[in-house]
């Protein structure tokens, strides 16, 4: 992404809103810091000139999910109803972030998207809604869209041939993690934040450098690359010894002091996306290139910061979890 002034001044005022709301008490100064962010987001989308109605579909989303909490504040203030068990605070949630039955314009808005801002929304965009359902919405109540989330988004998945809606499908998946990590502990969250976005950055970038949109794309030249895509996708679904493993495994550990079936939810989850990802990397895998055949002495040796961070990374977690 070609970094211009007012692409700077966007993506720091989007920091800067979401470092507010997580330093806010207030519910109505949070609310006010996730319009902020999710109107910063706005430009970032109407740079790409293939996208057409896709950015406004997003801001009509986005504007009535605030709309509908911004509701559910005032009836809680009025009816003095408790908002940790409001489902028009929990449906607003749902839409804000694309989990289920408010999922569909994820993968809508996100086919058309550059892999850049792809990453964003995926990564950062969720931050702030992951901290008010986490802190203002009972766990109990937000049991059944999370399992029905974390069960369904594969499933919608494994038609596709769109790597960019494979990768929105892996995110709504991914999502209920990220909730129930910070319902744990703050630690588990800012670690597995911090490696799903490492991996989604790896991922998506390697997308972008190989220009692949499509799954039957992946008919790769150089042996790096393939290696590159295989390692990722495998930590991506959570494979040991990978370093996507450590951060759900410890989330499991947690999850199943208090809630068996969303333990089973979410391994079940991981299994079918397990399979998502070998079925993207499957042609990498099966099919050989005979025009190929020069240059193999080369790559004997083959030097990867990406492989070594996935590999090694697992360790390197374990080591500080210990300590």
């Amino acid at each position: 992404m070609k970094m211009n002034l007012t692409k700077i001044m966007m993506i720091l005022t989007m920091i800067i809103s979401t470092i507010s709301a997580i330093a806010s008490t207030n519910m109505l100064m949070m609310w006010i810091m996730m319009e902020i962010n999710f109107m910063t987001f706005m430009p970032i989308l109407t740079k790409n000139k293939i996208m057409k109605d896709q950015p406004m579909k997003y801001f009509i989303i986005q504007s009535t999910a605030s709309s509908i909490m911004l509701m559910a504040m005032l009836l809680n203030l009025i009816f003095e109803y408790p908002l940790s068990m409001s489902i028009l605070f929990l449906g607003s949630m749902l839409m804000k972030m694309g989990l289920l039955p408010f999922h569909m314009w994820v993968p809508m808005i996100m086919k058309l998207m550059k892999w850049e801002a792809c990453l964003i929304l995926t990564t950062w965009q969720k931050i702030i809604p992951t901290i008010v359902m986490a802190q203002m919405i009972k766990i109990n109540l937000m049991l059944p869209p999370m399992c029905l989330t974390m069960m369904v988004s594969p499933m919608l998945a494994l038609n596709q041939s769109s790597l960019k809606k494979i990768m929105a499908y892996s995110s709504i998946s991914n999502s209920p993690w990220m909730i129930t990590s910070l319902t744990n502990s703050k630690s588990q969250f800012t670690t597995f934040f911090i490696v799903y976005t490492m991996i989604n950055y790896m991922v998506m970038s390697n997308f972008k450098k190989m220009n692949l949109n499509f799954i039957n794309q992946m008919n790769l030249e150089t042996l790096k690359s393939k290696l590159n895509l295989i390692i990722n996708m495998l930590s991506l679904s959570s494979m040991p010894p990978m370093i996507g493993f450590f951060p759900k495994w410890m989330i499991l550990q947690s999850t199943m002091s208090f809630s068996i079936f969303l333990t089973v939810s979410m391994i079940l989850s991981s299994i079918m996306s397990t399979f998502i990802y070998i079925k993207m990397i499957s042609p990498i895998l099966l099919m050989m290139n005979m025009n190929k055949k020069k240059k193999i002495k080369k790559m004997k040796y083959i030097k990867n910061n990406e492989i070594i961070i996935n590999i090694l990374g697992t360790l390197i977690l374990m080591n500080f979890k210990s300590s």
